[in-house]
């Protein structure tokens, strides 16, 4: 049985080369999202899945796809067994291609179907080698395509894909810069926009504020530094400082935002 997942930091899902997966026993995961797509499936138990503004139940061998910069967490009462493959952007331009405006369905339901997806997921978390590139496209586009048969697509109906592009180098810029003082002010001047049109364009893409998200990332970076054997000798307070956080209330409102459902779970 593999190790149960408890936190990760998201700027490492965020490769636009990640073609990767894990099979796993979760507690659940906190609100977070990523530019990558990620095909996450319930093998065995029950997970409360919220991706945006929808939330569903998923069981025994039903699926979800979360579309590149949506916002989801997992909720589960216990631990359930669970796989997830996250498809870097490198791999998505044939399907753009093909599929202009259009996104990968959500909620994959039949479980019978589904076996098919289940295969292909697994053949890649089965490789003990890294899979060459040009395979990893040929995966990719088989997997998208039996997805796209069986359950179609929708339309793109959350930004044009210009505000898309900026939202994601403005993302990207964040993870870069989380230690740094980001505020709309400072971001507008970098990316030549006043604060009002941006916080739109932020809020309209991730559905919540530049402060909380920003503090998001850092908490996830305090949860790493912690477990790094570099940062042994540092206090919480100090790794706390050196992430971003001014003060220890904004980091644990920030930590029980996030972290509050696991920690009830290990109880």
């Amino acid at each position: 049985m593999a190790n149960i997942v408890r936190a990760q930091s998201e700027m490492e899902r965020d490769e636009a080369s990640r073609f990767a997966g894990m099979h796993y026993m979760s507690v659940g995961f906190f609100p977070h999202f990523h530019r990558n797509i990620e095909i996450y499936g319930v093998v065995k138990g029950s997970v409360v899945i919220t991706i945006a503004d929808q939330k569903k139940v998923l069981t025994d061998g039903q699926i979800a796809i979360i579309n590149s910069l949506e916002n989801h967490s997992y909720e589960i009462d216990g631990r359930a067994e669970v796989v997830f493959l996250h498809i870097g952007t490198r791999y998505l331009s044939n399907l753009s291609a093909v599929f202009p405006k259009k996104r990968l369905p959500r909620w994959l339901m039949d479980v019978q179907y589904n076996q098919r997806l289940y295969q292909r997921i697994s053949e890649v978390l089965n490789e003990q080698e890294p899979i060459p590139e040009l395979r990893r496209i040929g995966i990719a586009c088989q997997l998208f395509s039996d997805i796209i048969e069986h359950y179609g697509t929708f339309d793109e109906k959350y930004a044009p894909r210009q505000d898309s592009e900026i939202v994601t180098e403005i993302v990207q810029y964040i993870y870069d810069h989380y230690q740094e003082n980001i505020t709309l002010e400072s971001l507008g001047e970098i990316f030549y926009m006043s604060p009002k049109a941006l916080s739109k364009k932020l809020k309209k893409r991730l559905n919540v504020d530049l402060r909380v998200f920003v503090n998001d990332i850092r908490v996830q970076m305090v949860i790493q530094l912690r477990n790094d054997p570099k940062y042994k000798d540092k206090t919480l307070q100090q790794i706390a400082m050196l992430c971003g956080f001014t003060s220890m209330s904004t980091f644990y409102r920030s930590y029980e935002r996030n972290y509050s459902f696991q920690d009830s779970s290990e109880k």
